[in-house]
């Protein structure tokens, strides 16, 4: 079964191998960083689109077209994942896009829009993807997040709504998975200057007023943030870990300003905290 190593608590725990990678997102920048690498270390990474239009891709890459309409074809993506591979080993889920405005700029078709981009549709792959990795005994998911699954800013109402949502099914997945050998990780980081590319804003010919404000505020702390590779070498570095037998923690921070406004919210009162917000955007 390999080899094996003793663990921080002593317990002996094997080296896993990983070799087939379902990323579920290469339009986000994030996920072209990664699949890069990722071919640097010999793995094989799929996702699954809806139309190949030319993204730039690695040769390790393989796409799966799928029509992401009534059903999403995940259940059939996998099977034909799972067929040419015979494995899936993780699962690595990317935000699709972050839907700008107030709950006053949004409609509830946009709401909704969003949480089946977000989660609904994680929701699916992840469905599809645990039963092939309990017939193995061991796999893991990754679940990228944001730092707005931990603490709401104004005017990301619904992204920040579908990464708090996405951050409760990921704590009840890691106690549900692991008696299977399956991990459940979460990777939180700060603004990446990415993002801009998966900004969406609301179908609106006026915006609120609060949107208008901090719309530049929001607009600096993405040109000021991470760069996509910071956030694709933490998930490469989980991934080692994982292949070393190490055991994993549920958490993952990635970005100074993201470890700087988890401790100011620990550290602070809600007052004082909601000051910082508000200045952080461009509000004060």
């Amino acid at each position: 079964m390999g080899l094996r190593e003793e663990n921080k608590k002593g317990e002996e725990r094997e080296y896993a191998e990983c070799s087939v990678v379902l990323i579920n997102n290469i339009t986000n920048g994030i996920g072209a960083a990664l699949s890069s690498k990722l071919a640097d270390m010999g793995v094989t990474a799929y996702t699954i689109i809806d139309k190949y239009d030319g993204y730039s891709i690695t040769s390790n890459m393989r796409v799966v077209e799928a029509k992401k309409g009534d059903g999403y074809g995940v259940e059939e993506s996998v099977s034909r994942i799972v067929k040419e591979a015979k494995r899936i080993d993780m699962l690595i889920n990317l935000p699709a896009y972050a839907r700008l405005g107030t709950i006053e700029d949004l409609s509830v078709e946009e709401l909704v829009e969003q949480f089946n981009a977000n989660l609904f549709y994680t929701a699916r792959l992840i469905k599809a993807v645990v039963p092939v990795m309990k017939v193995r005994g061991r796999g893991m998911i990754i679940n990228v997040t944001s730092l707005a699954g931990m603490m709401g800013f104004p005017a990301i109402t619904a992204f920040a709504s579908s990464m708090f949502a996405l951050e409760g099914l990921s704590e009840c997945l890691r106690y549900e998975l692991m008696q299977y050998g399956i991990d459940v990780v979460l990777v939180e980081p700060g603004a990446v200057k990415s993002d801009k590319d998966i900004l969406r804003l609301p179908r609106l010919e006026e915006y609120s007023d609060t949107l208008k404000n901090v719309q530049r505020g929001l607009m600096h702390l993405i040109e000021h943030g991470l760069n996509a590779d910071d956030v694709a070498d933490t998930i490469i570095k989980i991934i080692n870990c994982y292949r070393q037998g190490s055991r994993l923690g549920m958490r993952y921070i990635v970005g100074d300003h993201a470890y700087a406004m988890f401790e100011a919210k620990r550290s602070m009162s809600e007052d004082e905290f909601e000051e910082l917000i508000r200045k952080d955007v461009g509000l004060d």
